[in-house]
C-alpha cells in the first residue's frame, strides 16, 4: 500500500513537470512500470518468490547459501553449505548500493574463500526505483556473468550474481584480503591521485579500449547487447534526454551558484540537439568502456590497475572514459596544468596496444565528452537518488565538471559542431 501511494505521488509530480504530452506519457509509463516492479517484489516476499535483498536476511547462512548455489557464475565443485556468516566492520560506501564484507564458516571442505564482498540494493525506495529505471544493476550482473572474464585487466572474481525485478545481488572476492590490492576512498577522490598513478590508470584504459576496438556490430552484440546501452537502448534511449533535461533545474536549486548561466545554456542546447550529438558520440569505430571511470572505481593490483563497479559499461569512444576519469578524479587546478599532456600519454598507449588515434581527434572528442561528466553529475544531484554520505564529493565533482566545460570551451565546440 505504501508503494501504491508513492506511485500516486509520482504521477502527480510527473504531471507538474515542464514536459510535452508525449514526454509526460513516456516518463509516467516508465516510472509507473518500475514502481510496479517494486510493488511486485514486495508482494512476492510473502511467498518467498522475490529475490532477498535486505542485508540482515542475505547475511543469514541459509539464505546466502541458497543464493550462492542457485546462481553461481561458474560451476561449483560441490554445493556451498554455510554454518555461520558474520558482517565485518569494514566501511564500503556506495552511491547506490548496500555493500557488505562477510566472513564465512563453511561445513566441510571450503568451496569459497573465508570472506566475500556482497553488493545489494540500497534501502532507499527512491534509489531502488531510480536505478531500476536506468537498469544499472541488471547491467552489472550481466557484465560480471558474461563479459568480465574476457577483459585484459583485472576485475573482482565473481562467485554468484542475479538480477530479478527491481533487485539484484553480487557476491565477489573480498579485495581487502589481497595484499597486492589498494582500494580508493572518497578522500582519495577529493585530494586527487599522483600523476604517476594517473598514468597507470590511463595505460589500463588504453589496454581496455584497444581490446575490442572496431568490432563489427554483430560481434559486439554477442559480448554486450545494445539493450543494456545507457544512451542507445530502446528503453533508455527514449527517456535519457528527458531525465537529462529535467535534472538541470533541481540540481541548480540544490547547488545554487555552482552552474553559471553560460554552462546552463550549453547544457540546454545539448539536450535540445540530443540526436545529433548521439550521432557524433557513438560513430564507429567503438570499443568497450567502463562508463563510470573515476578513481574510486579503480584499484591497484600489483604492478597494474584493476577496475570494479561496472554499472555503466557500454560501447562508445575510449576518450569518453579518459575525460570522465581525469575531470572527476583530479582537482581542477591540477588537471588544468596537465590536461593535454595526460591525454597525449593515453594516445601514445593506444598506439602501443594497436588501436591508434590522432592527438587532435582525441582532443576534439575530449572536448565533446566533457558534457558527459557534467550531465552525469547533474542527473545524480538533480534527482537526489544518491546517499547523503556522498554529498560533499558530489558537490566537488560538479564544480570540477563545470570548470572543465569552461576550460576546454565545450560551448565553442558545440557551436562549431552544430554549425
Amino acid at each position: 500500500s505504501d508503494i501504491l501511494l508513492k506511485m500516486s505521488d509520482y504521477h502527480k509530480a510527473v504531471q507538474a513537470l515542464p514536459m510535452s504530452a508525449t514526454e509526460t506519457a513516456r516518463l509516467a509509463l516508465v516510472g509507473a512500470r518500475e514502481w510496479g516492479r517494486l510493488a511486485a517484489d514486495a508482494v512476492g516476499d510473502a511467498g518467498g518468490r522475490s529475490l532477498p535483498w535486505r542485508a540482515a536476511e542475505v547475511a543469514e547462512p541459509e539464505t546466502l547459501s541458497r543464493l550462492l548455489n542457485r546462481w553461481p557464475v561458474r560451476p561449483l565443485s560441490r554445493p556451498v553449505q554455510l554454518s555461520d556468516v558474520q558482517v565485518q566492520d569494514i566501511p564500503s560506501v556506495s552511491s547506490n548500493c548496500r555493500n557488505l564484507v562477510l566472513s564465512l564458516e563453511q561445513v566441510g571442505e571450503p568451496v569459497l574463500p573465508h570472506s566475500l564482498f556482497v553488493k545489494l540494493p540500497m534501502e532507499s525506495r527512491l534509489t531502488r526505483w531510480f536505478f531500476s529505471i536506468i537498469s544499472s544493476w541488471r547491467l552489472e550482473s550481466h557484465f560480471f556473468r558474461h563479459v568480465a572474464g574476457g577483459l585484459p585487466l583485472r576485475t573482482p572474481i565473481t562467485y554468484a550474481t542475479h538480477w530479478q525485478g527491481s533487485r539484484f545481488f553480487l557476491a565477489q572476492e573480498n579485495l581487502h584480503e589481497d595484499p597486492s590490492v589498494q582500494l580508493f576512498t572518497n578522500p582519495d577522490m577529493l585530494d586527487g591521485p599522483s600523476l604517476d598513478l594517473v598514468r597507470r590508470c590511463l595505460d589500463a584504459f588504453a589496454r581496455l579500449h584497444s581490446h575490442h576496438h572496431g568490432l563489427p556490430v554483430a560481434a559486439r552484440e554477442q559480448i554486450l547487447p545494445l539493450t543494456y546501452h545507457p544512451f542507445l537502448s530502446p528503453g533508455m534511449g527514449a527517456i535519457s534526454p528527458i531525465l537529462n533535461r529535467l535534472a538541470l533545474g533541481p540540481c541548480m536549486r540544490r547547488q545554487p551558484g555552482t552552474i553559471p548561466a553560460d554552462v546552463a545554456q550549453a547544457y540546454r542546447d545539448s539536450v535540445a540537439h540530443w540526436d545529433q550529438l548521439l550521432g557524433y558520440w557513438f560513430a564507429e569505430p567503438l570499443c568497450l568502456l567502463h562508463g563510470d571511470s573515476h578513481l574510486g572505481n579503480f584499484f591497484v593490483s600489483g604492478e597494474e590497475m584493476g577496475m570494479l563497479d561496472w554499472q555503466a559499461t557500454h560501447w562508445g569512444k575510449g576518450v569518453r572514459d579518459v575525460q570522465y576519469f581525469l575531470i572527476d578524479s583530479l582537482p581542477a587546478a591540477t588537471l588544468a596544468a596537465h590536461e593535454r599532456e595526460l591525454l597525449e600519454y593515453y594516445v601514445q598507449r593506444r598506439e602501443k596496444y594497436g588501436a591508434p588515434i590522432a592527438v587532435e581527434l582525441a582532443w576534439e572528442e575530449y572536448r565533446s565528452f566533457s558534457f558527459h561528466t557534467l550531465m552525469t553529475i547533474v542527473v545524480s544531484i538533480g534527482f537526489g537518488a544518491l546517499n547523503e554520505e556522498q554529498d560533499a564529493l558530489m558537490a566537488e565533482i560538479l564544480r570540477r565538471a563545470v570548470a572543465a566545460v569552461q576550460r576546454v570551451d565545450y560551448t565553442g565546440w558545440l557551436r562549431d559542431f552544430l554549425a
